[in-house]
């Protein structure tokens, strides 16, 4: 791919999975689609659907190249084949791959208990099953996760970590090692948009992708959604350099 005409690709694929195209190898975050071995991927979490298509990827016979935690990368080799790699470590001896892990958002605060409550009474069998699978999903921590480009670049991922739970340590460490990304995609959750419009300027991005990585999950098991784009109104009113990423969205950099 050297003849890759931009320096970078984003394009959203769907639930949280993102794609990276740039002059190499492509890297996808939490592919949902099955994957093959000309792709590197990067897991952040377990939940469900992120791990999806590379999970069924394993299970066709693929052997792609996972980054993830020692504890998802373990679970993963229960379905076969994965070529590991190292946190820390350069995919291709070109893109370093840095990660924190961080406190994720509660499964239920008491808000959201009673909508997850109402949405498994009105839908059983989808929450019975989502129920089994997260009780065969690995004890690990959720990650964001920097890549840094052989010409210098640095696209940030801060996943779903800023929320009204955020560590202050935490986030005084993330801000100390990861402020200034060239680009840095942030998840919003449901109850963040708030926690997110205060806190994502410390990470000082240059263009800031504020990114929706739990609506097809939630609208899929019958829990209400939210749209991005006052959070991002808001994020501009500060001078943030801010956009909206949803599903199907593709944003190209020179």
């Amino acid at each position: 791919m050297t003849d890759f005409p931009w320096r970078l690709r984003l394009t959203h694929e769907g639930h949280s999975a993102i794609r990276v195209e740039w002059p190499g190898t492509p890297i996808r975050f939490d592919p949902f689609a099955e994957v093959s071995d000309a792709e590197h991927c990067v897991l952040t979490w377990h939940e469900c659907e992120r791990a999806e298509g590379v999970v069924a990827a394993i299970r066709a016979g693929v052997e792609p190249t996972v980054v993830a935690t020692p504890d998802l990368r373990m679970w993963l080799h229960g379905f076969g084949a994965v070529d590991d790699f190292t946190l820390g470590g350069k995919l291709d001896k070109k893109v370093l791959v840095e990660a924190m892990e961080y406190k994720p958002i509660p499964y239920a605060t008491p808000s959201e208990f009673v909508r997850k409550a109402a949405a498994g009474l009105a839908n059983p069998l989808t929450a019975a099953r989502r129920l089994r699978r997260r009780v065969r999903l690995p004890e690990a921590a959720p990650i964001i996760v920097r890549l840094t480009f052989p010409d210098g670049g640095t696209l940030l991922h801060l996943n779903c970590s800023l929320h009204d739970d955020t560590d202050a340590e935490w986030l005084a460490r993330a801000t100390q090692k990861y402020a200034g990304a060239d680009w840095v995609i942030c998840g919003v959750d449901y109850e963040a948009h708030d926690a997110v419009q205060e806190l994502v300027g410390r990470f000082e991005p240059k263009v800031l992708l504020v990114t929706d990585l739990v609506n097809d999950t939630r609208a899929a098991i019958g829990l209400p959604t939210r749209i991005l784009t006052p959070l991002v109104d808001a994020l501009k009113d500060k001078g943030l350099d801010a956009e909206a990423f949803v599903e199907g969205a593709s944003y190209r950099y020179e």
